[in-house]
């Protein structure tokens, strides 16, 4: 090629080829946003008039002088027209949200010291002569029009760097990337034309730039993906809140009904005394609201142990230890987070000044766990386990955590038991009952 516009062509191919996905997908509105609408078709401006500015200044014996020096001099206005609005899209991302009016007021004042030298340059840069060296792949401009672009590249470097020091904090990885492109991009190919006047490779940098801005920020389909991705995993989240994390990954892998068996799991229900009572007396609203206070710290208190929360019924809360990951120690775990609940009920009375009780029911043996049905599913267990856990907290005492002869036989050794005349249970007959002695042996 007789003209050294590789590097031009190259990028301008580039530019086109977002111009054309960015123009013809949906775009969002911000500020930066805005900005980028502009700058990348005049980046495509820039490039295009860079590239007959080589040619033009290649052949400058056998054309019109003025045509030589409207395409040179005129890739040099615009090449600091788009410094220009680089520098203002990198300031428009110091605007962030519960921005002070004095960084505001900063930033504006900043644009105005970008804005201000620009002007400065292009009338230096139209009025000043131009001067052209050598011919074919070796041609190249300087004086002090030539100069400009250099000298304003470094500068707004500069200024860029101040400003994204500054703002470092207040700033998201992804609105990092184009600065840093920005600034050593710009910054390095202005050094290099610098030293290496027929290089020609500042449009170039102009047009790496633009991409690096448009891959990491710009693109509709990276906004799309992003708002995806939020969704994803607020998604995750809530279904991480309703199933235990093994079988939130199952069911993602593997959607559909599915059962386990366990031979040894613990299960626990609590139930508020006199709640519907209660109810009459200070309000629904309000007592579910104390109750929605309660639940929330037995919620917290769970990050501490390894037992399940498997779901509430009204007012009663059902837990299990030994499941979906079995373990053997799992009772004694159970017994550990019901003590804890009844002081954090007592804190809680202290605190709201209210008088609310707990009924509490264990019992230890086999279940069957797992999901059911194809919609508004949860982890469920089933079984008489369960089914005699729940008559232990409904035949239970106020304040006290009564235990079926399985949890007693587990647990003896390590807890005091005050042994409760044998209860008529219903479906189970009559059955030999202990209350706990929160205090170890």
């Amino acid at each position: 090629m007789p003209y050294n516009i590789e590097f031009q062509i190259s990028g301008l191919v580039v530019v086109i080829v977002l111009c054309i996905i960015f123009f013809s997908k949906p775009r969002w509105k911000s500020l930066q946003n805005s900005i980028f609408r502009v700058l990348l078709p005049f980046t495509a401006v820039e490039l295009l008039m860079d590239i007959i500015s080589v040619i033009t200044i290649a052949n400058r014996d056998s054309i019109p002088v003025w045509v030589n020096t409207f395409f040179s001099k005129g890739y040099i206005v615009t090449m600091l027209l788009w410094i220009t609005g680089s520098v203002l899209y990198i300031f428009s991302n110091f605007i962030y949200k519960d921005i002070s009016k004095g960084n505001l007021r900063l930033i504006k004042i900043s644009g105005f010291f970008v804005a201000v030298p620009a002007v400065v340059f292009c009338v230096i840069a139209c009025t000043t002569p131009l001067y052209y060296a050598n011919y074919g792949r070796e041609i190249y401009s300087y004086g002090l029009s030539s100069s400009c672009t250099y000298f304003f590249s470094v500068y707004c470097v500069i200024i860029s760097v101040i400003g994204w020091l500054r703002n470092f904090r207040h700033i998201s990885f992804k609105r990092k990337v184009p600065m840093f492109a920005f600034t050593i991009m710009e910054g390095c190919v202005a050094l290099i034309q610098m030293r290496l006047p027929n290089l020609l490779v500042i449009g170039f940098g102009t047009s790496i730039c633009i991409l690096i801005m448009y891959m990491t920020m710009e693109n509709p389909d990276m906004d799309l993906i992003a708002k995806l991705n939020e969704a994803n995993r607020r998604a995750n989240n809530l279904l991480l809140n309703i199933l235990p994390a093994s079988i939130a990954a199952e069911l993602k892998e593997n959607p559909g009904t599915f059962t386990e068996k366990y031979d040894n799991v613990t299960v626990a229900f609590m139930d508020i005394v006199d709640f519907t009572k209660m109810s009459s007396i200070i309000g629904a609203e309000k007592l579910v609201n104390m109750l929605n206070s309660l639940f929330s710290e037995f919620d917290i208190l769970l990050d501490d142990y390894k037992i399940e929360k498997i779901k509430t019924i009204g007012d009663a809360y059902m837990i299990a230890s030994g499941l979906p990951e079995r373990y053997e120690t799992n009772c004694e775990e159970m017994l550990k987070f019901l003590i804890r609940t009844e002081q954090i009920v007592a804190v809680f009375n202290e605190s709201h000044n209210t008088n609310l009780q707990l009924r509490i029911g264990v019992n230890s043996g086999p279940v069957v766990a797992g999901i059911i049905g194809k919609k508004k599913f949860i982890y469920d267990l089933w079984g008489s386990t369960v089914n005699f856990a729940a008559r232990m907290e409904s035949s239970g005492i106020p304040d006290r955590i009564q235990v079926s002869q399985a949890v007693y036989d587990l647990m003896r050794d390590k807890y005091k038991f005050e042994c409760r005349q044998p209860l008529e249970i219903k479906s189970f007959g009559v059955c030999p009952c202990f209350l706990l002695d929160t205090a170890k042996k």
